[in-house]
């Protein structure tokens, strides 16, 4: 009997081994993961561990899912590179002189969603660089000069890396830093003079700055949520009469792996405002139909730049009205001149 269960052991461990090791090169082939002998066993390692925790998660979680992605056999030190929002004390005031936004004199409507809007353009990928706070600050630029203008334009994530030496390009930085950046520098070029190589971290030396190709310019900017105070209806209506919002979130480690459904964490909901080290784009709002056995859910539907292989096209929906890994302490407005 000893003899007999050792083999089903001994068979079933075979077959583990087998299922690892085709799912390992699915993986690779799947995402174009070309490894060097040298560091196969590590990734090897590092996606394994990402699929047991994935495979748990999946079973017990029913509000979102997780997926592989290009991320999946990075180490940790890997990943934390790709964050890079480092927000500075903020004074209980706007950032430029701007009038507070009223309040509209219309109902909000039920949701909110630029994801399609003519004006946005495609999502983009930071790379293995902490330049996300370039992204973010960019975003709401493009779609709010397009919407002035009339022309979808593409505005540059490079000059900011190169250029803005007040925050410090692939070692992280700030949207508001880089609007006052861009407001004294006379403006941001665009991509097709600038394009985005994630190779710099912000010296004069690097910077190729040209007015002649400038594609948007600041014309005032400030805090939707002044004293860090979330307030989840003051960016609903900023999200209407400004466009897309830049915010700060914090990242655990299980939202690398995020592939649909509402992002929400128990975790994630912290006491320190200043606990943030992503930058994303707030581009919406909605919220979930209710079933019989599950109650709506309210979510923010937000921009990354991790490329839209990521998440849902490279956006997310994060859970609205909680304050989430503190997505409503950190958004932000943006007008152009």
């Amino acid at each position: 009997m000893k003899f007999l269960s050792a083999i089903i052991l001994l068979t079933v461990a075979v077959a583990m081994a087998d299922k690892d090791e085709d799912d390992w090169n699915f993986y690779k082939f799947q995402f174009g993961k070309k490894h060097s002998p040298k560091e196969e066993a590590n990734r090897k390692r590092n996606f394994l561990a990402r699929q047991r925790v994935m495979e748990k998660h999946n079973k017990e979680n029913k509000d979102w899912q997780m997926g592989h992605n290009k991320f999946s056999d990075l180490s940790d030190d890997e990943k934390v590179s790709l964050l890079g929002a480092k927000p500075a004390i903020r004074r209980e005031r706007l950032i430029s002189r701007e009038a507070a936004v009223p309040v509209l004199d219309r109902a909000l409507p039920a949701s909110i969603d630029y994801r399609t809007d003519k004006c946005m353009q495609p999502v983009k990928d930071q790379g293995q660089c902490g330049s996300c706070w370039s992204f973010a600050t960019i975003v709401p630029l493009e779609f709010n000069s397009c919407n002035k203008t009339g022309t979808a334009v593409a505005l540059s994530e490079q000059m900011l890396v190169d250029c803005d030496t007040g925050n410090g390009g692939c070692n992280g930085g700030m949207y508001d830093r880089a609007w006052q950046f861009i407001q004294a520098k006379g403006g941001v070029m665009k991509s097709s003079s600038y394009s985005y190589t994630s190779g710099s971290i912000g010296t004069a030396e690097t910077c190729k700055f040209d007015s002649t190709a400038v594609g948007a310019k600041v014309a005032s900017f400030g805090w939707v949520t002044p004293s860090l105070v979330p307030d989840p209806t003051a960016i609903m209506t900023n999200l209407q009469s400004n466009g897309p919002l830049p915010s700060g979130i914090k990242i655990l480690d299980s939202f690398y792996s995020y592939a649909s459904g509402v992002y929400s964490d128990p975790a994630c909901i912290v006491d320190n405002k200043y606990d943030i080290n992503h930058a994303v784009v707030i581009v919406g709002y909605g919220t979930t139909t209710a079933t019989s056995t599950d109650p709506a859910t309210p979510y923010w539907i937000v921009r990354n730049s991790w490329s839209n292989g990521w998440g849902l096209s490279g956006y997310f929906f994060m859970k609205r009205g909680v304050n989430m890994c503190n997505i409503e302490s950190w958004a932000a407005f943006v007008k152009v001149v």
